[in-house]
């Protein structure tokens, strides 16, 4: 059962590392505002300033990516992509550390990292939302 909770646990740690450099521009704003609000007196209200911040930009992105202008989507897309690109890069090069020995081979692994979580963010965030159907209240009410 010890190896079964081990492989459980790290098949976990990676779906949220995963899902954390998919949507790296709202983890990354919500965590800098919430230290930023720490450093500044908050106390335990840094929690929630950082949530509300991260949320914030989460929402304002998919907001975004509804506009009927093409330029703007593309432009929304690229802002949460390029921070994707960047910390898909950086995870899988400390995690190369642990098992490769050459730097070059580690920054081959990371830069092949680094495009599968970007072309990850860009196919989710290319997908339109789905938008539930006018009659959702009744049938669920």
């Amino acid at each position: 059962m010890g190896i079964v909770g081990i492989l459980l646990g790290l098949g976990l740690f990676v779906v949220l590392l995963w899902n954390f450099a998919i949507y790296a521009l709202p983890a990354f704003v919500g965590f800098s505002t919430g230290w930023w609000a720490l450093n500044h007196g908050a106390g335990i209200g840094c929690v929630v300033v950082g949530l509300v911040a991260g949320v914030a930009v989460f929402l304002a992105g998919r907001v975004a990516l509804m506009s009927p202008s093409g330029a703007v989507r593309l432009l929304v897309i690229a802002l949460f992509t390029l921070p994707a690109v960047y910390t898909g890069y950086n995870i899988v090069l400390q995690l190369s550390e642990v098992g490769i020995q050459s730097p070059i081979w580690r920054h081959v692994f990371a830069v092949v990292g680094g495009t599968i979580v970007g072309c990850t963010a860009f196919i989710r965030l290319k997908t339109p939302v789905e938008v539930l159907p006018n009659d959702f209240t009744t049938r669920c009410g």
